[in-house]
């Protein structure tokens, strides 16, 4: 076993006309670090500014979070304790209910004044538009997002990939409806011509103290007898939070060698009393596509990948600080021990407890 900690110190300031954000942290795992030693580890999150320019119009300049339609393609990962953040610059409108965010990144591996290489597994580019409409029953969001890629370290080419879609909900008393559908296109750095999708559906019920829901979410996968690619790629999305925790699936399409996935879950919430909670997640995972069965030539390996389930206790302790145990199961077979590793014939397992304390420590306002 490990211990990872996170230190993380969030400075805020806000007027009416603008608004700045710091969180420098240190991110390591218990005796990482050398005693006596010079190694650097401290880290800057977030360094953003936010000027207002009119009424309805701010621009937001610096390194940020950037979060839309409950993590799916662009999320902080806020589970992996560095968590993830943009350099990036976006304006912000906001008028009777609608808001639009219109941003984009160009990245640098330095002060280069007459090159732009930059490294291959990192975006050079990336450009997104977010509008957002929300009333008492209904909410709605489009998002349409651009990031390029340098195609290796001496050709200055990028490859272009394109990825548009829409996410409704609807809530009605206890019962919560929510959908989602995205197409991607563009090219891979291979120049071969995308042509891929993603669909998830959820149902969740509030009965009492207890919560019900369940759900699919389908990742298309590539058919390597078709010219196009068609294996979605889920971006800058919060897996984690959406196809089990034991982060199986967590780089798709690699983690599923290109087969997609299929995720079939049932989850219920329980509260009990006002500070503690029982959640009960269970995930069926297939294959959105076949792939060969490296053992048997010729043949495809089953489209099962087995499944998942996830418990968690969290305790709130005092205000500012929060207790959570987990344990997770996974039952492995072998188109998982495969494209995965590990045995079939042994099921995984995956315990952590999390202690988080965020106290305020200071606030002030201008009485004037």
């Amino acid at each position: 076993f490990f211990i990872s900690q996170r230190s993380r110190l969030n400075l805020a300031f806000k007027n009416e006309k603008i608004q700045l954000f710091f969180s420098p942290q240190d991110v390591r795992v218990w005796g990482m670090e050398r005693q006596l030693a010079k190694d650097p580890s401290f880290g800057l999150h977030e360094a953003w500014g936010q000027l207002t320019l009119s009424e309805n119009l701010a621009i937001k300049a610096g390194r940020q979070e950037i979060i839309y339609d409950g993590h799916r393609l662009l999320g902080n990962v806020d589970w992996i304790q560095q968590a993830r953040s943009h350099d990036a610059l976006m304006f912000k409108y906001e008028k009777e209910g609608l808001k639009l965010d219109l941003g984009g990144a160009f990245n640098q591996s330095g002060e280069n004044v007459f090159s732009t290489d930059y490294r291959p597994d990192n975006y050079k580019v990336l450009t997104f538009l977010h509008a957002e409409k929300k009333s008492d029953k209904f909410s709605w969001s489009g998002v349409f997002i651009t990031d390029a890629f340098e195609k290796n370290d001496t050709v200055h080419d990028l490859s272009w990939r394109y990825t548009l879609g829409t996410l409704l909900g609807y809530r009605t008393g206890n019962l919560n409806l929510e959908g989602s559908a995205y197409w991607q296109g563009g090219k891979t750095k291979t120049d071969q011509d995308i042509a891929a999708y993603l669909f998830n559906v959820k149902a969740s019920y509030k009965l009492g103290k207890t919560t019900l829901a369940a759900g699919l979410d389908f990742v298309s996968g590539d058919d390597p007898n078709d010219k196009d690619f068609q294996a979605f790629n889920t971006l800058y999305a919060t897996n984690h939070k959406f196809y089990g925790w034991m982060d199986y699936f967590l780089n798709i399409p690699a983690d599923t060698d290109g087969g997609g996935l299929q995720d079939y879950y049932v989850n219920v919430n329980f509260n009990v009393g006002s500070k503690s909670s029982l959640k009960f997640f269970y995930h069926q995972f297939f294959l959105a596509n076949d792939i060969p069965d490296l053992s048997n030539p010729g043949q495809m390996l089953s489209s099962s990948l087995g499944g998942e389930i996830d418990a968690v206790f969290g305790h709130k302790i005092a205000p500012y600080a929060t207790l959570n145990v987990g344990l997770s199961f996974y039952f492995p077979n072998a188109t998982t021990q495969q494209i995965r590793g590990g045995s079939m014939d042994k099921t995984s397992t995956w315990g952590w407890m999390m202690l988080a304390l965020k106290p305020q420590l200071f606030s002030t306002k201008d009485k004037n």
